[in-house]
């Protein structure tokens, strides 16, 4: 084997998977790109998409390599093109009869019609609900039914609280649909989609993404924070209500965190601690008696992985016990250390 064909070998293996298949995609242009990621599912989109972004350096007889290769592939495993929706419902009625064929049918555009939803789970979940609020009962719970679970619960919960249980129990009911309420469901897929792209805008909270990098400045916070007022004290103070967050735990006086220690539980601790700075866990462990500690480190350890929603969900019960001691004067809750003079 000549060192030419080696090092293209080596070059070329050098790229794992998710590699290859980003280089294959930024050779196809972006339309034919753009249809292939539609049936990826979120993960993969952010995965490939990110490999994209980075991918440079490739040489073009290593990239003739990789795209020549997955063409082999699909010449290898792709034979005859699929057939339409009408020709296979057709030839299928005929060779196993209508209750056979229509099972089959059911679970082909059902897997069809998963992977259409799949568009919809990066659109904002209020937009969603909003969406559908005026579609029929049924029609609402085979939407949700098809959507992605995190998204579809996340959707459910953005729509009116006492209607809740009527569509978990019409979604628990659904067997299967037929083929004019599947293609109905399309048509609302793809009206939902044309509504959003002509419709929706990029929300971003810009006084929340300034309290997250104030929160996470290394320098001096509070001058800082002085010069801001310079501009404008009213946007200051939308930045500081942003600024309550856990991570301002770390850099409280220790009479304030003996404190707030004595009236969040234990296990509260273990689970807001979860994936946090060490500094921060420093910090709160200081603030304890050694017996604590050791209970805290040993309660963590006990719980091993948890969701990321648990544990935001804990950070902002301990933040509101943190408010309501605040505002009651019980301790003094600094955001950022202020300028002081001699």
């Amino acid at each position: 084997m000549n060192s030419t064909y080696t090092t293209k070998m080596s070059e070329s293996a050098k790229l794992n998977t998710v590699e290859k298949t980003a280089l294959v995609l930024l050779g196809m242009g972006e339309e034919a790109a753009s249809q292939v990621l539609q049936h990826f599912s979120r993960d993969e989109v952010q995965r490939v998409t990110h490999s994209m972004a980075k991918l440079s350096g490739i040489k073009s007889d290593n990239a003739k390599e990789i795209i020549q290769h997955f063409f082999d592939d699909f010449r290898e495993h792709s034979g005859i093109r699929g057939a339409s929706k009408e020709y296979l419902s057709n030839t299928l009625r005929k060779a196993l009869g209508n209750d056979l064929a229509k099972g089959l049918l059911n679970n082909i555009y059902g897997d069809e019609l998963r992977n259409n939803m799949q568009r919809l789970q990066w659109v904002d979940a209020e937009v969603l609900a909003k969406y559908i609020s005026q579609e029929h009962p049924q029609m609402q719970a085979i939407f949700l039914a098809y959507l992605p679970a995190e998204s579809s619960s996340d959707v459910l919960a953005k729509m009116p609280p006492d209607y809740h249980d009527e569509l978990i129990y019409r979604i628990a009911r659904l067997q299967e649909i037929d083929h004019e309420v599947a293609k109905d469901l399309n048509e609302l897929i793809e009206r939902c989609i044309d509504h959003i792209s002509m419709t929706q805008s990029a929300p971003i909270s810009g006084a929340k993404q300034a309290a997250d990098i104030i929160n996470r400045f290394e320098g001096n916070r509070g001058q800082l924070m002085e010069l801001l007022k310079l501009h404008d004290e009213s946007v200051v103070k939308e930045i500081e209500e942003n600024m309550f967050d856990f991570m301002v735990l770390g850099r409280q006086h220790e009479a304030t965190m003996v404190r707030l220690v004595q009236e969040v539980p234990i296990s509260m601790w273990a689970l807001a601690l979860k994936g946090s700075e060490i500094s921060l866990q420093q910090a709160i462990k200081r603030s304890m008696p050694q017996r604590m500690v050791k209970t805290l480190e040993d309660e963590m350890a006990v719980r091993g992985a948890v969701a990321i929603s648990q544990v935001e969900k804990t950070r902002q019960d301990i933040m509101q016990v943190v408010r309501e001691l605040s505002d009651n004067g019980d301790i003094e809750l600094l955001l950022y250390q202020e300028p002081t003079v001699e």
